[in-house]
């Protein structure tokens, strides 16, 4: 089964490859407006047949609807590359990485073409190119997935947010959706300690392993929740909150269930 199941993964990215690139060119021969919508568009229908082989069933608490049109900064709990896989087949998204990605060997080139935005988070003086390709993207009507931690844990604590890469959303006072990703069980049993790391990946674990052990696991079950809202149910700007303190403690950081 899991030799079915890297076959099926390694079949749709390249046949996602050249798809984006051919659509990137129609695009540019027709002059069409609104490029990343369509790209984002193509990354949820790539993410979601990801999420299919993988066998993750997905609940979603509360109304997804409004993030269908776009131009929104969802940022959320991180505790595994599957955390992108899963957000990114409810909602039509491009993703945020940090720089040193882009020169990955075709991974990058893959990335450019999905609309990846990348950061140095090591260079604060980038912010304003970033609020500008940021902007860009956001009035193009995608949404931007951001990790604020800046790196994937353990589950067990939130940690500080990253300055530079919500920089920008703060500059430009995007709309910004906070939201949660949390596994409930693996293989039909709860997510403890002992199971987690089957789908967790943080740290210094090993991505080849950890993909070849998850691509055995027969099904996961996780759930979306989403955080702020004021008392009409409409998102808040995070620029219109004291202080991006007040949304840390409000984070679920996909704790095990124990």
């Amino acid at each position: 089964m899991r030799l079915l199941k890297l076959a099926a993964f390694l079949s749709l990215w390249v046949v996602f490859f050249v798809l984006v690139a051919i659509v990137h060119l129609w695009i540019s021969v027709l002059g069409l407006p609104n490029r990343w919508k369509i790209i984002s568009r193509l990354n949820r229908n790539y993410t979601l047949l990801l999420r299919l082989i993988l066998n993750i069933k997905v609940t979603v608490a509360g109304d997804e609807g409004q993030l269908e049109r776009g131009g929104y900064i969802i940022i959320a709990n991180h505790v595994s590359y599957v955390d992108g896989i899963i957000l990114g087949s409810i909602f039509p998204i491009v993703f945020v990485s940090k720089r040193e990605v882009k020169k990955w060997p075709i991974v990058g080139q893959w990335n450019m073409l999905c609309g990846t935005i990348f950061i140095n988070r090591q260079r604060k003086g980038q912010v304003a190119s970033l609020v500008k390709e940021m902007t860009r993207k956001l009035r193009q009507e995608a949404n931007i997935l951001l990790f604020p931690e800046g790196t994937s844990t353990n589950g067990e604590k939130m940690l500080p947010f990253q300055t530079v890469p919500l920089a920008a959303p703060l500059r430009n006072r995007s709309i910004i959706v906070p939201m949660t990703v949390t596994y409930k069980t693996i293989d039909d049993q709860p997510v403890t300690t002992a199971n987690r790391d089957s789908v967790y990946w943080y740290g210094d674990m090993e991505f080849v392993t950890h993909l070849w052990n998850l691509l055995a696991l027969r099904g996961i079950e996780a759930v979306i929740g989403r955080l702020v809202h004021d008392r009409d149910g409409q998102r808040q700007r995070i620029g219109d909150l004291a202080e991006i303190g007040e949304v840390v403690p409000q984070f679920s950081a996909g704790a095990a269930v124990t």
